[in-house]
């Protein structure tokens, strides 16, 4: 039995995988007619596991779809291999870079919980933060793809008073396509995506709910190099 368990994993693997992947295609397609749902095989137990490809600094462009009048947002991010072998990404750097490319000098410190990297704190200028708590996850990636959904609870607290809210966020990466084909696989190429941000007011618990808001962003990642 041990035999035939080891030989038939990969099979279990790559077919749940599949239904992932099938998963999260026919929603993106949905886009952007979103409602709350549940994320079919969520797991929280795990952070998010990037592609080879992803290892290293990067430079990241990022352009609102929506509205071509804003400007870029531009930050740095990182990613890491574990002693797994694993590429993670630097959460408590990543999280200062982007919070200081969306909040500027209004971002005070970011705090990631030590015992859960599904929580994350956000503290702002004026006695202002934001509690953010990731509650669904669900992801696949190969060496072509990156692709994941996340539900989150963000609680806005300010000193009049506190607003809960609920986000998804879709972040689909690939490799840019280059123009020269004999170059597609060479290492730290350019990596390409979009990000699908969705928020669905206070109701927790609540399913089925339309999204109130809805945000498409091109990105693209520059390779800087490893990080010493």
């Amino acid at each position: 039995m041990l035999t035939i368990n080891i030989v038939y994993c990969p099979a279990v693997y790559a077919s749940h995988n599949s239904l992932v992947k099938q998963f999260l295609e026919e929603r993106e397609q949905n886009w952007p007619n979103w409602n709350l749902s549940n994320l079919k095989f969520s797991n929280i137990k795990k952070d998010l596991i990037y592609p080879s490809w992803f290892e290293g600094e990067w430079i990241v462009y990022s352009d609102n779809i929506k509205d071509n009048l804003d400007e870029s947002l531009i930050y740095k991010v990182n990613f890491y291999k574990n002693e797994l072998g694993e590429v993670l990404g630097n959460r408590s750097e990543n999280s200062e870079s982007i919070g200081k490319a969306l909040f500027g000098d209004r971002l005070e410190k970011v705090i990631n919980d030590p015992k859960s990297f599904n929580e994350q704190a956000i503290y702002l200028r004026d006695s202002e933060y934001i509690e953010s708590r990731i509650t669904e996850r669900n992801q696949i990636f190969d060496n072509d793809l990156f692709f994941a959904d996340e539900f989150s609870i963000q609680t806005v607290h300010k000193p009049e008073g506190s607003r809960v809210n609920q986000i998804e966020v879709m972040s689909k990466f690939y490799k840019c396509k280059n123009v020269d084909s004999e170059f597609k696989d060479i290492q730290n190429q350019d990596i390409c995506g979009f990000q699908y941000l969705a928020t669905y007011g206070s109701k927790v618990g609540q399913k089925n709910i339309k999204a109130i808001s809805q945000s498409k962003y091109k990105l693209t990642f520059k390779y800087l190099g490893k990080k010493h």
